[in-house]
């Protein structure tokens, strides 16, 4: 057995209620907390109460968008790791929020949500190990 499994606070950010529920019981199964938001506006008014070791966050929503969301953080200085959740993976969404501090992003029907707790630490250990160094 490896070392024990570490147990993350999450902040789920879908405006699609089915997928935000598969996400977040993916990442419950693995034994993390999640808390969940089905819009940037919502999420921005928890980011301004709580602190999430990492951030799931939808590239397409209304109102206040993924990008914008990123932006806004990064305005904020959070250096949260936030991995950018996209329906269509593409070379510009990448590089736009790699630009605003997103560490990596998982497409829509395309990534496996069983490898999403193996994505997650490592973006979590990624950001951990930059911000020691």
């Amino acid at each position: 057995m490896g070392e024990p499994a570490l147990e993350l606070k999450i902040l789920v950010v879908d405006d699609e209620p089915t997928y935000r529920l598969v996400l977040a019981t993916a990442l419950r199964n693995s034994g993390h907390t999640v808390e969940i938001c089905s819009s940037g506006s919502e999420a921005v008014a928890i980011l301004k109460e709580e602190h999430f070791d990492l951030i799931l966050l939808d590239y397409m929503m209304p109102g206040i968008s993924g990008i914008n969301l990123l932006q806004w953080m990064y305005g904020m200085r959070m250096n949260t790791p936030t991995i950018l959740i996209t329906g269509h993976g593409s070379e510009e969404i990448a590089t736009e929020a790699w630009k605003w501090g997103a560490i990596d992003y998982f497409v829509k029907g395309q990534s496996d949500v069983t490898q999403l707790p193996a994505l997650v630490m490592r973006v979590y250990q990624e950001r951990k190990k930059q911000t020691t160094e």
